[in-house]
């Protein structure tokens, strides 16, 4: 809509498009957006009176055209994992602040023509310039999935896409990034649509703010200078939140509006500069958008993954694109304005969104379907393949609807086939989700219960000890891994338990009931099992690979009567140091204050034994990441403290290794490979660490407990096997399945030590 190089004046071009101009931005990942400022001619007659001259009268800025251009290749480059580009994300921030400034001086011009704002027809506008292409990609994003992913990552794609078709994936993915078993997920290909969730709740409030501001203004006509305090209130508020988010819960500070609301009220702010006719000298224009320009491409190559971002971060390129926008204010444009006003990019920005829409689905599904990661010169090849695509989708799907060609131009009509279309995309989605599913192999034995499916585990451990064995004999584990008998080859077995579709869900009881505590809870709770009146108390203490083995110690504690107390957090180790949490994207101090915590109630239960595991941690302390050499000597020396500290607790404690790793998600790889399990085991040089596993049994042994290898439980064959007999080993790449860890109990017996009177 608004930002099409039309080449009529703006005038007829607000006439024909029924009020104006529209714009475009996105997310993180990409962006778009529309970048035509039409401005009124003169200022009407009792209309807003702050400002002493006429709004110019010039409308479109072929500049702004090119600066979305701009932002949307930062973007581009950045998924594409060009190297350099590290920080190409920050070309959201752009458009945000480009969004802000077209969109608010929408509604002011009307408040300035009307005294009032249609909020039916600012709404139609937006419906009918964003939503076809959108809906439309997102559509063909989903049928790709259905068609060329694993089944079982097509129900969480469907669900993406119905949050997307409603505008709230942002909310969506910003509870996935903290929630630490959606957080292992692979990157959706519609995750680019936060950015949309964003712009549309944006779009949904603030023309009702600023209509209300007028509305409350004394007298019959708005002053300029409320709205600019309004807009400021607002700024300063977001840009505080947003700072504070970013050093407490940086998904949520990255996805959600209110702490991205400073970026497109900045936008605002230049709109109300531009229509009250404030004009920069020529000199400090042109200087002002060269570095505003260089402050955009700074931040798209010194910014990366790790930056804390938005927060204070963001002020590098939101300003830089404020700088560029108020450039243009000038009486004449410079070197930067001309430069941004050339024909390719100026093409390149007319078809920015469509591009962004289209370049990440582009990019994700043909890796995910070949299950790897894509090298450089495929991923720069699919990004330019996303070009024609867009420029396709800008022409045929864009501009027709956008103009009114096929549904007119009443807002009444345009809102009813929008929110039919809404309805009709979030229903298709859902439809492509559940028949992801239908296939009996993925969904166990219909008519069976589970408990009614007698548990298989085949001859795998048939070299293992038998339960009665005694522990002296089978306390500890060798590290180096034995000969192998090789993986039997074979479908995916009928009564498989847990079936695949519901693998994901296979989780210890302690996730259910609260137990297994989440990253902001810091004291463990009041949780026993087993035989709670016993005097023979176990503890299992550690993060969630401490907490998949709760299924197997709570079979034991039911047939042995014991009293287990099971104290685990997720993404917290036991080992005395600092570690950083990735979802929060800040040091992880709650685990810090949870293990204290813990300590303390493990001395308060006098425990007859206590079992400790960890997952590997890359580690990081005081939020600076430790150096590859130094990771594992800060590692030994801080899990040898804790250690022993238990051991000065109990009269045993068990240290776990940590479980193999699976090259591939087990069930969704099983789920593209229904007739071939084998395709889906890992050799044991990639599963296995035993370096690592090494330096665990020499920590355990210095600090006086003993090590369990549970490589020959969960890799017994060769290679490492996501299926024994009929039971799934794995829920995820690196979790167990409950029922898999409960089935292993009396394997797991013979190696603890005897605890009997």
């Amino acid at each position: 809509m608004a930002g099409q190089a039309s080449g009529l004046p703006a005038d007829r071009r607000e006439s024909r498009q029924n009020r104006g101009p529209v714009t475009r931005l996105d997310p993180r990942r990409p962006v778009v957006s529309r970048l035509l400022v039409n401005r009124p001619a003169a200022r009407p007659t009792g209309a807003i009176r702050d400002h002493a001259t006429t709004a110019p009268s010039d409308g479109f800025r072929p500049d702004l055209e090119g600066l979305r251009a701009v932002a949307v290749v930062l973007v581009l480059l950045f998924h594409a994992g060009v190297p350099g580009f590290a920080g190409g994300y920050v070309g959201v921030d752009v458009f945000f602040v480009l969004s802000g400034f077209l969109i608010t001086g929408v509604v002011v011009r009307e408040l300035s023509r009307t005294g009032t704002i249609s909020l039916s027809a600012f709404y139609a506008r937006r419906a009918r310039r964003l939503l076809p292409a959108a809906a439309v990609a997102l559509v063909a994003t989903v049928v790709a999935s259905a068609l060329f992913l694993p089944p079982l990552r097509v129900p969480n794609i469907a669900a993406d896409g119905t949050a997307a078709a409603l505008y709230v994936s942002n909310l969506r993915f910003a509870f996935q990034a903290t929630d630490y078993l959606q957080s292992q997920l692979p990157p959706s290909p519609l995750l680019h649509y936060w950015s949309l969730g964003v712009e549309e709740q944006f779009y949904l409030f603030w023309p009702a703010l600023l209509l209300l501001v007028a509305r409350l203004s004394s007298g019959r006509a708005l002053r300029v200078g409320r709205l600019a305090l309004v807009i400021s209130l607002v700024a300063i508020a977001s840009l505080a939140l947003s700072i504070v988010l970013t050093g407490i819960a940086e998904p949520w500070a990255f996805y959600s509006l209110p702490a991205r609301a400073w970026e497109l009220a900045l936008g605002g702010l230049l709109a109300i500069a531009a229509f009250r006719s404030l004009v920069m000298p020529a000199r400090l224009a042109s200087a002002g958008a060269a570095a505003g320009l260089a402050m955009i491409v700074l931040a798209g190559v010194a910014f990366d993954t790790t930056t804390a971002f938005p927060g204070t971060a963001a002020l590098l390129p939101t300003a830089g694109a404020a700088l560029v926008i108020a450039g243009g204010l000038g009486p004449a444009g410079g070197v930067v304005a001309r430069l941004l006003s050339t024909r390719p990019l100026r093409w390149l920005g007319r078809i920015s969104y469509s591009l962004y829409l289209w370049h990440w689905p582009i990019l994700v599904i043909p890796a995910a379907a070949l299950e790897t990661t894509l090298p450089l010169p495929a991923r720069i090849a699919l990004a330019l393949v996303a070009i024609p695509v867009a420029a396709a989708s800008q022409r045929w799907v864009e501009e027709p609807i956008r103009r009114g060609r096929f549904i007119g131009l009443r807002p009444g009509r345009n809102l009813a086939v929008a929110g039919a279309t809404t309805i009709l995309v979030a229903s298709l989605t859902l439809g492509v989700g559940n028949a992801a599913l239908s296939a009996p192999a993925l969904t166990g034995p219909i008519g069976a219960a589970a408990s009614t499916i007698p548990i298989d585990l085949g001859s795998a451990f048939g070299t293992l000890p038998s339960p009665s064995a005694s522990a002296a004999t089978a306390s500890t584990a060798s590290t180096t891994a034995p000969t192998r008998p090789p993986t039997a080859a074979g479908p995916v077995p009928a009564d498989l338990r847990p079936p695949l579709a519901t693998a994901l869900d296979s989780l210890p009881a302690t996730y259910a009931d609260g137990c297994h505590l989440d990253f902001a809870t810091t004291m463990p709770g009041r949780c026993v099992y087993g035989d709670v009146t016993s005097s023979r108390t176990i503890v299992l203490f550690g993060d969630s690979h401490a907490a998949q083995w709760f299924p197997a110690l709570e079979r034991l504690a039911e047939l042995d009567h014991w009293r287990l107390v099971s104290l685990t957090k997720s993404a917290c180790p036991t080992a005395d140091i600092s570690v950083w949490n990735n979802a929060l994207g800040r040091a992880y101090t709650e685990c810090e204050t949870w293990r204290t915590n813990v300590l303390a109630r493990i001395a308060a239960e006098r425990p007859a034994l206590i079992v400790a595991s960890d997952s590997t941690y890359s580690l990081a302390i005081g939020g600076t990441s430790v150096p590859a050499t130094e990771r594992q000597s800060l590692w030994d020396a801080a899990l040898e403290r804790t250690l022993g500290q238990l051991v000065a607790l109990a009269p045993h404690v068990v240290l776990i290794g940590d479980t193999p790793r699976s090259a591939v998600d087990p069930p969704v790889c099983l789920s593209a490979h229904l007739t071939n399990a084998l395709a889906c085991a890992t050799p044991s040089s990639r599963a296995l660490d035993p370096a690592y596993l090494a330096a665990e049994a020499a920590a355990a042994s210095s600090a006086g407990a003993t090590f369990l290898d549970p490589t020959p439980l969960v890799c017994p064959t060769e290679p490492c096997p996501a299926i024994t007999g009929n039971v799934l080993i794995y829920r995820d790449h690196q979790h167990l399945t409950d029922v898999f860890a409960a089935a292993v109990a009396p394997y797991l017996r013979a190696r603890l030590p005897d605890l009997r009177p």
